[in-house]
């Protein structure tokens, strides 16, 4: 497994800092003078770009997941707060599927650059990878639960709301309890 580069090896205030300082557009000559100021454990300015070209790279496929999960829950017409929870089973699936490809393709260099010898024979390395497979299956149940539950709190929410409303309405309208509580059974199922 290849070591931590310098940037990882930095306290995490200033890796914070450097995403920061990327996210607001800064270059990477401006990143290093505000570390320099910062620590005299600065990282040398190639180390700093490979480590912008890698979170850039990581924040690509970030987006391509992020439009991907978008889509899929548009398509299917999801409410909004399950986006969230597809995005992260579809990156966890993306990365189960390149470990997959990595060792079927026999691309022992980008898995050696990434420590990805599960699928290689390693019994820790399976393990894990089955755990992994097994925490995306889980999470796309508990998922489709939390939809499940969201709708029927919302289905519920809008009953009783159409209740309230029928109920204004009938006493505006001076309807009787009995012809009241017959509407409210026949369109409702609200016995009483």
């Amino acid at each position: 497994m290849s070591r931590p580069s310098s940037i990882d090896r930095l306290p995490e205030e200033i890796r914070v800092e450097i995403g920061k300082m990327r996210m607001q557009g800064c270059t990477i000559d401006a990143i290093l003078a505000h570390l320099r100021a910062l620590t005299p454990d600065a990282p040398s300015r190639s180390a700093l770009g490979r480590h912008a070209l890698k979170m850039d790279a990581l924040g690509e496929k970030m987006r391509h997941s992020r439009a991907m999960a978008e889509a899929l829950a548009s398509q299917f017409g999801d409410a909004p707060e399950s986006v969230a929870a597809k995005l992260n089973i579809e990156l966890l699936h993306n990365a189960v599927m390149q470990l997959h490809l990595n060792a079927a393709e026999g691309d022992t260099e980008e898995m050696a650059e990434t420590g990805q010898f599960a699928l290689k024979g390693d019994p820790e390395g399976l393990m894990m990878l089955a755990k992994a497979v097994q925490s995306l299956t889980s999470a796309s149940k508990t998922n489709n639960d939390f939809i499940a539950a969201a709708e029927k709190r919302a289905t519920e929410r809008a009953r009783k709301q159409a209740v309230a409303s029928v109920e204004t309405v009938a006493r505006e309208r001076g309807i009787t309890a009995e012809t009241l509580q017959a509407i409210k059974a026949g369109i409702f199922g609200v016995a009483a």
